[in-house]
């Protein structure tokens, strides 16, 4: 049982999942499995957007999600979710819905609207990645202002729904102040409540900036030490 760490919100941000196969961005089941039982025996208590929303978390909350929305989501990792009951949320970057990931070396296939759907009559949260899946760090506000707007604009043109949250395409935001904060101004007037970035740190309670949420990189060429400190420290620096 591990008795320390810092107190606060933990995201952890995974991308994909293999039956076998591992590298930075993607984790084998069995990882999987074996991070999830650990999570839930140190007494970690599984969280979702819908709480964070209403200010109603547990004593050690524990959100889990993942990014991109590619078809192994759907069926690779939720057969491992279900059977362990972990409620996790999917970012979705609207225009390559039903493709692939043409920002991979190796594009893999993604989630159509009727695979999105399943996944969230199946209680997975659905939630914004973009829609064009760029930096924001190398975009105007006008840019983002355009991609932010035609992300929901394709998700109601395909009826499907999703929280008031998002997650910055490679954690990326405006290093220039003003920039960043138009980039907010058009979150909040589009009804994103929650934004999430990468930053690997534990969040304190209160949340300092619901706009600002540190996701935790969970990756597949790591220890499962490194997992454990990860989760219990986050970054110390």
């Amino acid at each position: 049982m591990i008795w320390f760490g810092r107190r606060g919100l933990r995201v952890l941000m995974y991308h994909k999942v293999s039956p076998v196969s591992e590298d930075e961005h993607t984790v084998n089941v069995a990882r999987l499995e074996r991070q999830l039982r650990w999570l839930r025996d140190e007494k970690f208590q599984f969280t979702t957007l819908a709480d964070l929303l209403r200010g109603v978390l547990p004593a050690r909350p524990v959100l889990v999600t993942f990014d991109d929305a590619y078809v192994n989501t759907l069926e690779v990792a939720r057969p491992v979710l279900r059977a362990l009951s972990v409620p996790a949320v999917v970012f979705v970057p609207t225009a390559f819905i039903g493709q692939t990931s043409a920002w991979d070396r190796d594009p893999q296939p993604l989630m159509d609207v009727g695979q999105l759907r399943a996944l969230a009559g199946d209680g997975f949260e659905l939630a914004l990645h973009s829609h064009r899946h760029e930096n924001f760090a190398g975009l105007t506000s006008a840019q983002i202002m355009a991609d932010v707007r035609e992300s929901m604009v394709t998700i109601r043109r395909l009826g499907l729904t999703t929280a008031p949250a998002f997650a910055y395409p490679y954690g990326g935001r405006p290093r220039d102040r003003r920039v960043r904060a138009t980039m907010q101004a058009v979150l909040r007037t589009c009804g994103v409540t929650l934004a999430f970035r990468v930053g690997n740190r534990v969040n304190a309670l209160p949340l300092a900036d619901p706009l600002e949420i540190q996701r935790l990189s969970i990756r597949g060429d790591e220890s499962f030490w490194a997992f454990q400190r990860k989760v219990a420290w986050g970054k110390f620096f």
